[in-house]
């Protein structure tokens, strides 16, 4: 065997060792009897240490079809060493025969979550998707109660997005909101709508791509074809505590696909616990899956805000994020410029060399000047104080205070980077940010899209 595969080795057989939470002596000979068969040395023990279990699975897959065979009769010896095969090695020996047997060649697969941020539900088999499917959602739909039985004979609950929204909707918005304070009590009104309205409408596709894969930097969440994921069991990787699941694509069939998933689990466990959730219409359900989906709604982290120019306090703030861009009046002012400005192509400041164009280029740096200076006041500034952003000497550590405050709120915000100003490749300062994601406070106190307000607009005409 190659190195990273002894190393992969010994990281798969030490979870199933340590799955059910007890070491017998039984299992540690038999570890003795493989580390003589595929000779593994210390160092393969102190790499595994390192290693997730879906990279340790991800390298036997590439192996040759004969030792992914014998890997899986060795693992399953492990999992029986003790006569006896817990749930806990069940579901990992269902993950290795659908990786290394079942579905070799990519229609399965294990992905590795780090727990730091959430806890993730045991018992959850969630439908995942990046794009929406409407042949496999209409299936869902139409067999929902045969597979929520199904999958609760075998001790999981289904899960589908649509539904857990569905519940969600049950719930009176004043009731929810009275919930959210008691379990958040610093949470913002601005925070606390917005979960509300993001509940009322969840889908699978938002799910995976705006939690998953933007808050949890799932990477695969944001590609995934059709697929069932269910959580295989946990890992220690390097002192830090993994969740692992088993990714399995549905193809045309969702039903079919989880049936035979299922017919694999039940010839390693028999079950007999059944899973209830008492999802009553009306009840505010805080444990399992639906746990999982509102804490990671609440969770300050990979977070995709609107932008909320806000004159009447006199900030800008991160409404999604619960945050603000905290610099002076005329960095505010200065990003909201470039917030107006960047709907269309952004501001160019470079000097032409012509008479003719420095003519043209001083009028439109005229235009700027008092398009900046009516914001400054906006803000609470005296325009005729305002500073001279044409200058590069002024407006340079200006871009450079709003670059260093936005950047310092990358552990919450998604692509910080995309909210800083920056110049692109015609020379325009401008800020990556989609139209629609950029509002203002009106003079009635209401949020709207900073291109619909009309005082805005008035300025953006100068």
């Amino acid at each position: 065997m190659k190195q990273n595969e002894k190393a992969s080795l010994m990281r798969v057989i030490s979870d199933l060792i340590q799955a059910d939470g007890i070491i017998d002596m039984q299992e540690i000979e038999y570890l003795e009897t493989l580390r003589t068969k595929y000779k593994i040395m210390p160092d393969d023990e102190q790499r595994a240490d390192h290693l997730t279990f879906a990279e340790a699975v991800t390298t036997l897959a590439e192996a040759e079809a004969v030792l992914r065979h014998q890997l899986v009769t060795d693992f399953a010896e492990v999992a029986m060493s003790d006569n006896y095969c817990a749930r806990a090695e069940a579901l990992l020996m269902l993950a290795l025969r659908y990786c290394l047997v079942v579905a070799n060649g990519g229609s399965a697969s294990i992905i590795s979550v780090s727990n730091a941020e959430v806890q993730f539900d045991d018992n959850q088999l969630l439908y995942v998707e990046s794009q929406y499917d409407t042949c496999i959602n209409t299936q869902i739909e139409s067999h929902f109660n045969e597979l929520s039985n199904m999958v609760r004979l075998a001790g999981f609950d289904f899960v589908y997005i649509p539904r857990v929204s569905a519940h969600y909707g049950s719930i009176s918005e004043d009731d929810m909101k009275r919930v959210v304070r008691f379990l958040y009590p610093s949470v913002s009104i601005e925070r606390l709508q917005l979960v509300w309205d993001s509940l009322q409408s969840l889908k699978t596709h938002e799910y995976c791509r705006d939690l998953l894969s933007a808050k949890l930097g799932l990477r695969e969440m944001a590609f995934v074809a059709p697929s069932v994921m269910i959580k295989v069991g946990d890992s220690v990787v390097g002192g830090e505590s993994f969740s692992n699941f088993l990714l399995v694509e549905v193809g045309k069939n969702v039903l079919l696909s989880v049936e035979q998933l299922l017919a694999i689990y039940a010839k390693l466990f028999h079950n007999l616990h059944l899973n209830y959730l008492h999802e009553e219409p009306g009840r505010f359900v805080y444990k399992g899956f639906y746990r999982q989906v509102f804490d990671l709604h609440m969770l300050r982290r990979g977070i995709k805000s609107r932008i909320v120019v806000d004159t009447v306090r006199g900030c800008i703030s991160l409404p999604d994020a619960d945050t603000v861009i905290d610099v002076h009046r005329r960095e505010k002012a200065l990003y909201a410029l470039f917030l107006l400005e960047s709907v269309r192509e952004g501001i160019n400041f470079t000097k032409p060399d012509s008479a003719c164009g420095l003519k043209s280029y001083n009028c439109r740096m005229e235009h700027v000047m008092q398009k900046y200076r009516k914001i400054y006041a906006k803000f609470g500034g005296n325009p005729v104080k305002a500073p001279n952003i044409c200058d590069y000497s002024t407006r340079g550590p200006m871009i450079a205070m709003l670059k260093k405050k936005i950047l310092s709120l990358d552990d919450v915000l998604h692509h910080a980077s995309s909210y800083c100003v920056e110049r692109n490749s015609y020379g325009n300062y401008t800020i990556d940010i989609t139209p629609d994601m950029i509002c203002c406070i009106d003079s009635n106190f209401q949020l709207c899209p900073l291109w619909e307000n009309d005082e805005w607009r008035a300025i953006a005409a100068l």
